[in-house]
């Protein structure tokens, strides 16, 4: 009992010395805080968007994987987290654009204008993309940072990618449609390899050779090609028609007031917004489709582009139907009536992109 009772004393006369200097009882840090936080910095971290053990070999921590992530999370909050990104940086005409944009429609009232255009949108979808996402160090909550934003680096391509579209307005939600038929969809062959020049070969048996490897070559294929490989032709004939129906039933509609209603799109070369002698303008014009001037590198700028399609590898389609199913038009309206909001800070920030925690 004495020997308990001198055990406590002793403990709490260290435990009153300890608070006398700001500090805990037990062993010291191995690391000091200075140190942790300096891996938050790019000048002193250069690796930061790299696994941990590369960043404790690169730094000299004397901590293993596991401690590291205990210091950091317990003593400044920080860990490593999935990274957000950019497409890539908006074009210097591009964002002209869209500090236009902002002037133009930052007055634009919600009933009368936003509530007459229909949000149109091709998403592409990979279930493998997760797993291509790169990480980063940093503190918690910090996510939208600057420091903390990388710039989208191209993702492998996959045959499970699935290529979607539909059209929102704020009367009106589209059904959710799919074009990944790769018998619908165009196919580039794959050309054969340029014959090189022997050392020992003439110039003439050259010739001869390149001239029989030109024959080989498979015809090049017409039309223009982007959007996934979707030419103007193919969105013409197959998912244009859904658009345009959409607005003529809104046009003939009893119970929303006649006005004009416009369609959306984004410069994708298979819409053919960047010129008017091809098909798809062509069959626009028959339909008398207006189109909402829509600036490049701009999906910050389409409430549909905030609804997010999430999924999984088996029934993905299923999945994704009964996502979309579940968006309602309440949510549409949502970032439909942020729109001149969204005006207005591209009049202010030079054109710069839009970032929030949903859209």
């Amino acid at each position: 009992m004495k020997e308990f009772k001198k055990y406590n004393d002793c403990r709490r006369v260290r435990k009153r010395k300890s608070q006398e200097k700001h500090t805990k009882l037990g062993h010291p840090w191995r690391v000091d805080e200075s140190t942790l936080r300096a891996l938050m910095d790019d000048a002193t971290n250069p690796v930061r968007d790299k696994p941990l053990g590369v960043q404790i070999r690169t730094n000299n921590i004397p901590l293993t994987k596991r401690a590291l992530e205990h210091n950091l999370r317990t003593r400044i909050h920080a860990g490593v987290y999935k990274q957000a990104y950019t497409k890539k940086e908006i074009s210097l005409d591009n964002k002209y654009l869209r500090v236009g944009y902002g002037y133009v429609n930052q007055w634009q009232p919600i009933f009368g204008f936003w509530d007459a255009v229909y949000w149109t949108d091709e998403a592409h979808f990979n279930p493998e993309e997760d797993f291509q996402k790169p990480s980063i160090l940093r503190y918690e909550g910090k996510r939208l940072k600057t420091n903390n934003i990388g710039v989208r680096k191209p993702v492998k391509s996959s045959p499970l990618t699935l290529h979607m579209y539909a059209t929102v307005n704020w009367y009106y939600k589209g059904p959710l449609g799919f074009y990944n038929d790769d018998v619908d969809m165009l196919t580039l062959p794959k050309p054969l390899q340029r014959p090189r020049k022997y050392k020992y070969e003439t110039q003439q048996k050259y010739k001869e050779r390149l001239t029989e490897w030109e024959l080989k070559c498979p015809p090049a294929i017409e039309g223009d090609v982007g959007g996934h490989h979707m030419t103007q032709e193919y969105y013409t004939e197959h998912i244009l028609p859904s658009y345009i129906d959409a607005v003529q039933q809104a046009r003939i509609g009893a119970t929303i007031e006649q006005r004009e209603w416009l369609l959306q799109e984004d410069n994708d070369p298979s819409h053919g917004t960047k010129s008017f002698n091809n098909v798809s303008r062509k069959l626009k014009d028959v339909n008398w489709i207006r189109t909402l001037l829509h600036p490049g590198q701009s999906p910050d700028l389409n409430p549909q582009e905030g609804t997010i399609w999430d999924g999984t590898k088996q029934h993905l389609k299923e999945i994704l139907v009964q996502e979309w199913a579940m968006i309602t038009l309440t949510e549409i309206r949502r970032l439909i009536s942020k729109m001149p909001s969204r005006c207005k800070q591209l009049a202010t920030n030079g054109g710069e992109a839009i970032r929030s925690e949903h859209w």
